[in-house]
């Protein structure tokens, strides 16, 4: 949850370089508690309300800053991830005018169950990944892959689950995982059970060769 919040601000700071408009940036609900910065020509204000779950332990936090207009268009989205263990799930409001993040926006609502099942590990860091997670509200893709510490120490784990096809497109650029990255484009496919350990497999294969 908070690798998250930490790499969408690193974002934010790598890119907020000319002026276009001006958003609040900072966490929690109350923007006199935050700054009012310039964005660049590329970028948008966005408004991100992230409820995340971990061990049976929910947190939630609003986080306000400029973000590329590549990752969400201006207007209303909602993002979901889960990999059995823990996830993320996000409302998001995206707009183009001068202090236009400064409003509260609700969590997501509860999520209920949908009709996709995904393959998720046995546990963490665990190769054998052939149990069923359920998905739920608009984790509409299965998606595998494989990531690696931040720190560059060397571990590596996979990672099958449940995820939102607008979360699935970005990923790459999102360190997700708390203290991970994924080594390379995670593989998202939208029929149950799409994500098997042998397709993983066979997509990194390709991926060498390429």
């Amino acid at each position: 949850m908070m690798k998250l919040i930490l790499s969408l601000t690193l974002i934010w700071t790598l890119s907020s370089t000319a002026e276009a408009v001006d958003c609040w940036t900072g966490q929690g609900t109350d923007t006199k508690q935050q700054e009012l910065l310039p964005c660049n020509s590329t970028e948008l204000c966005a408004t991100v309300a992230f409820q995340g779950y971990e061990n049976g332990t929910v947190t939630q936090d609003t986080i306000r800053f400029c973000l590329s207009s590549s990752i969400f268009s201006e207007g209303q989205h909602t993002f979901s991830f889960n990999d059995g263990f823990g996830g993320v799930a996000a409302s998001v409001h995206m707009c183009n005018t001068d202090r236009c993040n400064n409003q509260v926006i609700p969590y997501p609502a509860v999520q209920k169950k949908n009709n996709l099942q995904c393959f998720t590990c046995d546990d963490r860091f665990s190769a054998a990944c052939n149990k069923t997670l359920q998905c739920v509200g608009v984790q509409d893709r299965c998606i595998s892959g494989t990531v690696g510490d931040i720190d560059d120490e060397g571990g590596t784990f996979p990672v099958f689950g449940c995820v939102s096809a607008n979360l699935c497109q970005v990923v790459p650029r999102l360190e997700l995982l708390l203290d991970a990255k994924f080594l390379h484009a995670p593989k998202c496919c939208g029929s149950s059970f799409c994500n098997s350990l042998d397709s993983l497999l066979v997509s990194s294969t390709r991926t060498k060769r390429n």
